[in-house]
């Protein structure tokens, strides 16, 4: 009996103390967002497909907010509690109904079209495609040819474009004590494999190979040296390798600048904070008429205090957000080939909640 009372005892405790604090960590109050116009057209440049998700914390209680151009704000909360317990119910990165999309080992790529989230194993390779329009998922298994092996799993494969129904990706591997890595054709709709034949030799041990993009007429990657004693910096050189030779490309070798590819690899561009000026600049390189274009915005002085910009790319437009103060947000769109800023708008926050930041962002489906 006092066994039956004692337990009784210690769950009325547990009821009381787990009612107090879900009452407690809902009465705090957390960030409130919303979307301000300032200039531009929402849907005409179809700036309501970007969304940022953005992290509030207040005593113990995490709000996530996906934020959308459009104005829609869409808020999930948890403590830490549910967190030890473990909440599924929102994915920072991915929307609630792709919750489930990804598992822990797998690495996710991203195009316009689709979200992929990709796992190798030694003799195979696991792909999955979300489409974004139609929300329909595909999943299958391809075989590596024989002669291919990717030494590890998670991490080791990358989508670096897509044309028709084929993907290009970089499969990383370790072997014979350095790191390798092949560019790899993937024909889902054959469901085969196949290396892409490349006039360039094979990386040395030190070197690293860092595809941006390719196609069936061109490659273009950066390769750089690492040393590992820490002696020099890392050298990088960019190449384009069209199958039958290869060459340097010197106009993006004397910028001296990190170049990432944007679109479908049509287009590089390499973007920095210049403090001294307070601009921020981009050098934008097409790979078809293998011109370079330079452009510039200036920055706010409240820009400049923060010190946090983040940025994504989609088409031709360059998105960037700027954190204005402790619990507010700047939001510009500039198209990058003429550089007009097409749009302005302010993400704000109505409580005030100052430990908000971002934690990604990208674009919707």
């Amino acid at each position: 009996m006092r066994r039956f009372q004692y337990l009784v005892m210690l769950l009325v405790i547990c009821l009381v103390s787990l009612t107090s604090y879900y009452g407690y960590t809902a009465t705090i109050q957390t960030a409130d967002y919303t979307v301000k116009h300032i200039t531009g057209d929402v849907k005409g440049t179809k700036l309501a497909k970007l969304h940022l998700v953005l992290q509030s914390t207040a005593k113990g209680k995490n709000v996530y907010s996906d934020v959308s151009l459009d104005g829609t704000v869409k808020k999930k909360g948890d403590n830490y509690l549910e967190g030890i317990l473990g909440n599924r119910e929102f994915n920072p990165i991915l929307k609630t109904d792709a919750k489930d999309f990804l598992r822990a080992d797998e690495t996710l790529s991203e195009d316009d079209d689709y979200l992929y989230g990709i796992r190798t194993a030694e003799q195979e390779l696991e792909l999955k495609m979300w489409d974004k329009q139609t929300k329909r998922l595909t999943e299958m298994t391809l075989p590596f040819p024989s002669n291919v092996k990717t030494g590890y799993g998670t991490g080791s494969v990358r989508v670096i474009s897509r044309m028709d129904k084929t993907l290009y990706i970089q499969v990383d591997a370790y072997r014979k004590n350095h790191e390798t890595n092949q560019l790899m054709q993937v024909d889902y709709q054959q469901k085969k494999i196949k290396p892409v034949r490349l006039a360039s030799p094979a990386i040395k041990k030190n070197e690293f190979r860092n595809y941006l993009t390719a196609g069936p007429d061109r490659v273009i990657y950066l390769q750089q040296f690492i040393d590992e004693n820490h002696e020099q910096e890392i050298q990088g050189t960019y190449f384009e390798d069209d199958g039958k030779q290869v060459r340097p490309i010197e106009k993006l070798n004397k910028t001296s600048q990190s170049f990432i590819a944007m679109g479908n690899g049509k287009r590089l561009i390499a973007y920095n904070e210049n403090e001294g000026t307070n601009e921020l600049q981009w050098t934008v390189y097409d790979t078809v008429t293998k011109q370079v274009t330079k452009d510039l915005i200036k920055l706010e002085a409240a820009e400049k205090k923060e010190g946090s910009i983040n940025e994504s790319f989609a088409d031709n437009q360059f998105y960037f957000v700027s954190k204005m103060n402790d619990y507010d947000y700047q939001v510009r769109v500039v198209d990058i080939l003429s550089g007009d800023v097409i749009y302005v708008g302010q993400i704000r926050d109505k409580n005030q909640v100052k430990s908000s930041s971002i934690i990604t962002s990208f674009f919707g489906y």
